[in-house]
């Protein structure tokens, strides 16, 4: 598994971009939408012009869900379940920072295992599709099923804006 590949680039110079962590964190808090898997659907539409299918993201969604649900989110409560308590004791501080650090590279994991498992079929230009907001857009849309009708603009502008810049800024759900 890869964990510095160009996925992983993608997301730091996306998520970093004015607007995209709030719309993260909201999709995340309110709808329960996992962050990378979002990221994965913008940069699958915007990076590869592959527009993925409902099962591509249930073999997705299934393959990092018990990584997501044992390692992410119990390092994600304990992170939270912290801040509150710093200001009580400031030692806290440094242990919140370490489990905020071993968070966003178990983030970090999850992303290495969604590109792994990158679905490696036709990408949407084959069957004339080449519009990546359309893709983006589709993927994002399809990963939100219904769950609500307002897409996360700055995440779709930030991802068409992308296009290849390395990848320097952090990024992860740390930062609430």
């Amino acid at each position: 598994m890869t964990h510095d590949n160009v996925f992983w680039r993608f997301s730091l110079d996306v998520y970093a971009a004015p607007g995209v962590e709030a719309e993260c964190l909201a999709l995340q808090e309110t709808h329960d939408v996992d962050v990378n898997l979002l990221l994965f659907c913008a940069w699958a539409g915007a990076e590869k012009k592959q527009r993925l299918a409902r099962a591509d993201l249930e073999r997705l969604g299934e393959a990092v869900r018990a990584w997501r649900e044992t390692v992410v989110k119990p390092l994600r409560s304990a992170r939270r379940a912290i801040k509150p308590l710093v200001q009580r004791d400031p030692a806290l501080h440094e242990l919140r920072k370490r489990i905020a650090a071993g968070e966003l590279e178990a983030e970090r994991i999850e992303q290495a295992m969604l590109f792994a498992l990158d679905p490696r079929g036709g990408s949407a230009s084959d069957a004339g599709e080449t519009d990546a907001s359309v893709l983006v857009r589709a993927n994002i849309a399809l990963l939100l099923d219904g769950r609500t009708t307002a897409l996360p603009e700055a995440l779709i502008a930030a991802a068409l804006g992308a296009g290849g810049q390395g990848g320097s800024a952090k990024t992860s759900s740390t930062a609430c």
